[in-house]
């Protein structure tokens, strides 16, 4: 055996008993660990196991790093990781969409599609889309892209339903982009509202709040309603009144509040006869002398 067979043996030796009287994370404990460790912390576990391991450190702790980064979360929840995935879906099914547009048309279709897509994964309500609303959907996308945290995501959201309304109301006549402004206020009320509510009496409250909010954004007086039949009601008048183009969009807007609200305030319309009828027949299928029977003696109102 020759010097060099010699030396590799002495310092293979030596490897393996520095290798185990290290202090150094052994592989299952670093792989257990990595799914909750960022980039960074990756870093400076493997810094950490260098400084205490000077001499053999430098083969094994390099190898622990490799396999943490491979893991590593970079602190990114997995619902943000996905928003961020669905963004970029958007933006590349938004270009594919343009490639094959050919006119305004079919433009205005694929922005309306795009922005709707990112809307959804931000959880924002969308005006009409206009020509301006591009501009916010692309901030939106690059806004998501850079989010570290669902509370980003959420920021997202908020700033890409004002900058849709804020283009939307630019076009528009002052009487009708306030009506516009307002309604939505209420509906960001709302949900500013029910975060902060932790009983059904103030859930219940937040949504007084908000019918009042509406009837008084359109300039109507509402009647004493069951408020969760009334809250419908009046969401659906806000979403009505963010598609207004006109002060008479807006008026038919508010009349169908009236107009809803009375209904619950009335009840339902009578059934007819025929309703009747077919009521009874679905109740009592097996029974059809008895419905026939009621059908002749029913008289319409």
């Amino acid at each position: 055996m020759n010097i060099k067979d010699v030396s590799a043996l002495v310092f293979a030796a030596v490897a393996t008993a520095g290798c185990a009287a290290a202090p150094v994370q052994d592989k299952a404990s670093v792989e257990g660990s990595a799914e909750a460790l960022t980039v960074q912390q990756c870093a400076t576990q493997r810094d950490t196991c260098i400084a205490k391991n000077p001499l053999f450190g430098f083969f094994t702790c390099p190898v622990q790093y490799t396999q943490c980064v491979a893991t590593a979360s970079n602190g990114i929840p997995a619902e943000v990781t996905s928003s961020i995935t669905d963004a970029q879906a958007c933006a590349s099914a938004q270009a594919r969409c343009l490639r094959n547009a050919t006119t305004a048309a079919k433009i205005l279709a694929c922005n309306t599609t795009e922005a709707q897509c990112v809307a959804d994964i931000v959880d924002a309500r969308l005006p009409q889309v206009v020509t301006g609303t591009v501009e916010c959907v692309d901030d939106a996308v690059a806004c998501v892209r850079a989010s570290e945290t669902v509370n980003d995501i959420a920021g997202c959201g908020d700033t890409l339903e004002d900058c849709a309304v804020d283009q939307v109301v630019s076009a528009l006549p002052p009487e009708v982009g306030q009506a516009v402004t307002d309604t939505r206020a209420c509906l960001d009320a709302l949900d500013d509202c029910n975060i902060e509510a932790s009983t059904p009496a103030q859930l219940t409250a937040c949504a007084q709040t908000e019918i009042r909010c509406v009837a008084t954004a359109l300039g109507v007086t509402l009647p004493n309603v069951p408020v969760a039949e009334a809250v419908q009601c009046a969401e659906d008048a806000a979403n009505c009144t963010s598609k207004a183009r006109s002060v008479s969009d807006v008026r038919a807007c508010a009349a169908d509040l009236v107009e809803c609200n009375q209904s619950i305030a009335n009840g339902p319309a009578p059934l007819t006869c025929q309703q009747k009828w077919t009521q009874c027949l679905v109740a009592n299928p097996f029974n059809f002398f008895q419905c026939a029977a009621e059908l002749a003696a029913c008289q319409d109102n």
